[in-house]
């Protein structure tokens, strides 16, 4: 079978797309056709330096997989053969006491789908079968394909940071920044789904512009101002938001909390922008504020994410759908920064008829 194979560290070189031996399910595993696979950042911080304890090379990236079931494990029931599945890329033992609570990445066994396992940017991946979950979609729906293959990282998080971790109510005011990355465009469409009122981060006037118009969103261009927190405050009337959710990180936190109200949350997600941060303390104690840490999303997060998006209930944003001999040019655009959504890549199959398709 193709895969695009990773051999070392550095630019797009250090990724080929090179035959390598099919892969053999465990007797708890299937194997998967991949249909089509979204990018994410990790994907790309990864290719440049082994950024996640335990990933070596060779190794084939790919965390976001939507597939057929081809073959499964001896000791897997053959009922999934045929279905077409959505991956969830985290892998845990799922019998200790940390899985059977819900936590599955705090469990001793937990690995990722395309990080410290072969993922999906492949012909054929093996992944368990505890972790797939039915969809109910054609195998030649190609759109829809794309749509449910951007679900699981940053739908999953994104409702675990907001509703989880965050308790985002009907009727509360929530900041997110990065509107145009696929994790706060999930958010955002979870938040709306959800009753809450918007406020969004983008850097860039046509960022602004594309997150704009929706016209339930209140936009704030972070590159056209000095002071963000100053315009959160007075979109909501000098009282700040209920909640801000920060996946940036770095000096982002600090500010983060000025623009809640008293009393108000700050729920962390990622640290895109740093590691360390600053805090003026007064800031969080005297005003009764709260820094939340987003914790691990749950099988419980994933399934609420997916029924969510399939009952139609929010709907995935979409930057652009790649063939799956593109995936270098897919990479660059999100290198470039220039997207808004989700990078789709489809499998082999339907590399001869689809073209790339930017969100217009």
């Amino acid at each position: 079978m193709r895969a695009w194979l990773q051999t070392g560290f550095g630019g797009p070189e250090v990724r080929r797309l090179t035959e390598v031996a099919p892969p053999e399910p465990a007797d708890d595993e299937v194997v998967v056709r991949m249909l089509a696979v979204a990018l994410n950042r990790l994907d790309v911080l990864q290719r440049r330096e082994p950024v996640i304890p335990g990933m070596s090379v060779p190794h084939v990236a790919g965390m976001d997989l939507i597939g057929e079931v081809v073959a499964v494990g001896a000791g897997t029931p053959g009922d999934l053969l045929g279905a077409v599945v959505l991956v969830d890329p985290v892998v845990s033992c799922g019998e200790c006491a940390l899985c059977l609570a819900e936590t599955p990445t705090y469990c001793d066994a937990f690995q990722t789908i395309g990080s410290t396992r072969d993922g999906g940017m492949a012909e054929l991946v093996t992944v368990p079968e505890r972790n797939c979950t039915v969809v109910d979609v054609a195998l030649d729906d190609q759109d829809s394909l794309a749509r449910f293959a951007a679900v699981p990282v940053a739908g999953a998080s994104a409702w675990r940071g907001l509703l989880g971790a965050g308790r985002l109510r009907s009727g509360e005011t929530v900041v997110i920044p990065g509107a145009g990355s696929g994790l706060g465009a999930a958010g955002i469409q979870i938040a709306l789904a959800h009753g809450a009122e918007v406020i969004a981060l983008v850097s860039g006037a046509a960022k602004k512009e594309r997150a704009g118009r929706d016209g339930r969103v209140r936009v704030i261009d972070r590159s056209a101002t000095d002071d963000w927190v100053a315009e959160v405050l007075s979109l909501t009337g000098g009282r700040g938001a209920d909640l801000v959710w920060d996946h940036v990180g770095g000096r982002f936190l600090g500010q983060a909390l000025r623009a809640t109200r008293a009393g108000g949350r700050v729920v962390l997600s990622g640290t895109t922008d740093g590691l360390d941060t600053e805090l003026h303390l007064p800031d969080l104690y005297q005003r009764g504020r709260s820094i939340i840490g987003h914790g691990s999303y749950s099988r419980a997060d994933m399934a609420s994410a997916v029924a969510g998006f399939g009952s139609g209930r929010f709907d995935v944003v979409l930057d652009s759908v790649w063939p799956f001999e593109q995936l270098p040019a897919a990479e660059a655009r999100l290198e470039s920064d220039a997207f808004f959504g989700k990078i789709v890549v489809l499998g082999p199959s339907f590399s001869t008829t689809t073209h790339r398709k930017d969100a217009a």
